[in-house]
């Protein structure tokens, strides 16, 4: 089943939970349901989900300034649960956007959103 794949397997507030609706950690092997940040840290691991997160941000977010903060990857993280945990963001909206991110596929020169 798809990370994202139905409403259940998203949250809010925490990178993930469990099936009684615990926090957990995103890596728990009882987790059930992910924010967008635990989520891309579930299936990238955490190293290469960080170097992910400025580029998934500016397309789910837009750009942010990193004046505050010495890591983008930080800033960008931080953005991304902003979006994820903001009244306003829905399951459809976050599956929506994460469609739409432009990939770029081996075979061709061109990025194509997935």
């Amino acid at each position: 089943m798809a990370l994202f794949g139905e409403p259940r397997r998203w949250c809010r507030e925490v990178d993930a939970v469990d099936s009684q609706g615990q926090s957990v950690h995103y890596d728990d092997e009882n987790a059930v349901a992910w924010d967008v940040v635990g989520g891309m840290c579930h299936v990238f691991g955490w190293q290469r989900a960080c170097e992910l997160f400025a580029l998934v941000s500016r397309h789910l977010v837009g750009p942010h300034s990193s004046h505050t903060f010495s890591r983008t990857d930080m800033v960008a993280m931080d953005a991304l649960q902003e979006f994820n945990d903001h009244a306003d963001t829905t399951f459809d909206l976050v599956v929506t956007k994460l469609r739409q991110l432009p990939i770029w596929l081996p075979s061709s020169s061109a990025a194509v959103p997935l």
